[in-house]
């Protein structure tokens, strides 16, 4: 396994800057991978990663492991917690880490030197966990593309829903994150309201 120095550079270089939830999320990954056994998760390709926020911890948790969106071996659980679990699908062995201690450095606080002095056990709860994982959230190509009877878009990977003989996106279905503008006079050369 890389120096923790080595995966904090990469970590940092990654995201933009270092700061507590980057160390928590190279130390979460390294814990994880050294429980598992991968010493070198830039080619082991049996890896899986689910991570619990969409905050600066899980571009750490994806330097380190190695996983991406775009590989599908990165999935994004929008539960708002410092944890990620670790499936390894060769072995179905898996390790749900989750940061629980009440530590909190100070402003102005060396932050490499802080954590340095916060243990593991201090810091994370780890349980063996079992991720049942469906074939269409396997990495690889597509199983099944679908096209959406209302908006004529694919959905891949088996996500689309049926409803009164009808194929539909999950947007179509159940309502999107987005609010569609069509037909609707666009201001600023084109460019939607946020």
């Amino acid at each position: 396994m890389r120096p923790l120095s080595d995966d904090l550079a990469a970590a940092e270089a990654f995201h933009g800057h270092l700061c507590s939830g980057m160390i928590i999320g190279v130390r979460m990954a390294r814990l994880a991978l050294g429980w598992l056994g991968i010493e070198d998760p830039a080619s082991y390709r049996d890896l899986v990663v689910y991570v619990e926020m969409d905050r600066c911890a899980a571009d750490a948790v994806s330097v380190v492991s190695g996983c991406t969106l775009g590989h599908r071996r990165l999935k994004w659980m929008d539960y708002g917690k410092m944890a990620a679990t670790f499936l390894d699908l060769a072995t179905r062995r898996a390790i749900r880490v989750a940061a629980v201690g009440e530590h909190s450095p100070a402003s102005g606080v060396n932050l490499k030197e802080f954590w340095q002095g916060v243990s593991d056990d201090d810091l994370f709860r780890t349980e063996s966990v079992s991720v049942p994982l469906s074939p269409f959230d396997l990495p690889g190509r597509p199983l099944r593309t679908a096209r959406c009877d209302k908006c004529g878009e694919k959905v891949l990977d088996g996500r689309e829903v049926e409803r009164s003989g009808q194929v539909l996106c999950r947007a179509c279905a159940s309502g999107s994150y987005y609010v569609s503008q069509a037909g609707r006079k666009e201001e600023n050369d084109g460019v939607g309201a946020v």
